[in-house]
């Protein structure tokens, strides 16, 4: 039998790529998922806390469901806490009540 001849040329993978790791879409997607995981848990403290003080609810708008939905959107988006509410719904007012003074 004759030896083979042995190919010294180098082979290559042609189609074969693998996408680059980014840490940053892995830390969203776990927190996504936690998010899904724990939304039942989400949603009965939420629901709780709105029907334990139905008439604070009614008068607030809401507001406590809401900023503590807006603080699990803050933690999934890895913002701080209570950044997205205070944005939206304090710091507006607050900005109403100060005094703007200019030099004329």
């Amino acid at each position: 039998m004759p030896k083979q001849a042995h190919n010294t040329a180098k082979e290559v993978a042609v189609g074969i790529t693998r996408p680059e790791f980014s840490m940053s879409r892995y830390r969203f997607v776990l927190r996504c998922t936690a998010v899904v995981v724990a939304f039942p848990v989400i949603f009965l403290v939420i629901l709780c806390a709105t029907l334990l003080h139905p008439i604070t609810s009614v008068r607030t708008n809401f507001r406590i469901s809401l900023r503590l939905w807006l603080n699990v959107l803050d933690w999934v988006k890895e913002i701080p806490i209570g950044y997205t509410f205070w944005v939206r719904y304090q710091a507006p007012l607050m900005l109403d009540t100060i005094e703007v003074h200019h030099d004329d």
